[in-house]
């Protein structure tokens, strides 16, 4: 991978983040601008160098978050890529690149003319193709995450979908603005909810939770 190769994807990116990627310096840096001004700079291998003086609110702050998260995911996956074997099977373009495989489950990418593209794909029963596929275009976080669920590197029952979390800060806002359940329906997702919590955390903790829920109902 050359420092050319890695601007060009940190750029598309970076304007995936509404952040501005400016032409090179020549002292080989690549400055994001922000907000009308220069933010930080970020080096061929990734650092991401800034004054702190520039970054003196807490937007200023959530935008270089941003720009240190992309520069270090683009340089992992551009690396994978160099790197990665090609992926054989029958019916499929060439270009796509092994990532990750495990228990039948492929996490591939690919780079295109609008940036590196990620999908996941279960193996046939004889290897020599593969289906299924889930697209995340340049989703590398999103891809990885759903490689992992897939092939049984991590358990469904100990992952949250957004659905649930939206459930869980419902819940929590509830109990800081004492506001309670909206509906018995959330109620009842709290407390599906509650027991999945439960069922992740040791045999103690667990004895004691119940604990605490018997006080907290007869304090009700």
């Amino acid at each position: 991978m050359t420092a050319k190769t890695y601007f060009e994807e940190l750029s598309y990116a970076l304007r995936r983040r509404e952040l501005l990627p400016r032409s090179l310096e020549e002292d080989g840096l690549l400055p994001v601008e922000w907000n009308g001004r220069i933010l930080c700079r970020v080096t061929e291998s990734g650092v991401v160098r800034y004054d702190p003086t520039w970054v003196d609110t807490s937007r200023a702050k959530a935008a270089l978050a941003q720009v240190t998260e992309a520069a270090g995911t683009v340089m992992e996956y551009m690396t994978l890529l160099e790197n990665a074997a090609p992926l054989k099977a029958d019916g499929l373009a060439d270009g796509y690149r092994v990532l990750a495989e495990f228990n039948g489950t492929v996490l591939a990418g690919t780079e295109t003319l609008l940036g590196a593209q990620f999908v996941t794909w279960a193996r046939d029963y004889d290897r020599s193709g593969v289906n299924n596929g889930h697209y995340y275009m340049e989703d590398y976080q999103g891809a990885r995450e759903d490689f992992a669920l897939r092939s049984g590197l991590v358990a469904r029952e100990r992952v949250f979908d957004r659905e649930q979390l939206e459930g869980l800060r419902q819940a929590v806002q509830g109990f800081l603005y004492g506001e309670g359940p909206a509906s018995y329906q959330q109620e009842f997702q709290c407390r599906r909810l509650l027991d999945q919590i439960t069922a992740q955390l040791p045999e103690r903790t667990q004895d004691q939770m119940q604990s605490e829920s018997q006080k907290l109902g007869q304090s009700i």
